[in-house]
């Protein structure tokens, strides 16, 4: 979804749906259904502000048992883009800092900011569910389908069931 920053007035308001299937654009994360949700675009006199909350799913790995499941990504997207600004270089930071500026064209790109804040949302070990045990480090049976007989040494970690 592109929008053409230009045709909105200072004060407009933007309202859409958002369902687009989106590239990651990264080797390991991939979006396997069409990203859905809600998204508005705002013009005031010297910026344009992106709200919206947009959800898709992703498979995964299990950080702790190592099964692949598909979990769901939520994210706030809440970004301002300064029109006809550059990025500064030195000095102290101001507001006008954490404004994005927006091209010469005027076109803001919703599609490739969904995407960032999607893969922000990226959680950063994820398990398949809350209570995953893991596997055991002796024998690499994963204990969320049973036991497997090994003795647990003093140093290991053992979740409850």
């Amino acid at each position: 979804m592109r929008v053409n920053v230009a045709e909105l007035e200072r004060g407009q308001v933007l309202r859409a749906a958002f369902h687009e299937r989106v590239d990651s654009r990264a080797d390991d994360v991939v979006f396997d259904e069409p990203v859905v949700g809600e998204v508005e675009v705002e013009r005031t006199s010297r910026t344009v502000h992106l709200r919206g909350e947009v959800r898709t799913t992703a498979p995964m790995v299990c950080g702790r048992c190592l099964t692949t499941f598909r979990s769901e990504l939520r994210a706030t997207v809440d970004e301002e883009f300064l029109i006809g600004g550059t990025v500064r270089t030195g000095g102290e930071l101001g507001p006008e800092d954490f404004q994005f500026p927006l091209g010469p064209d005027m076109i803001l790109d919703v599609t490739d900011v969904v995407r960032q804040y999607l893969l922000l949302a990226l959680p950063m070990v994820p398990l398949c569910r809350p209570d995953c045990r893991g596997l055991c480090p002796r024998c690499g049976a994963n204990r969320n389908e049973g036991t497997c007989g090994c003795a647990p040494e003093a140093d290991d970690v053992v979740l409850p069931p």
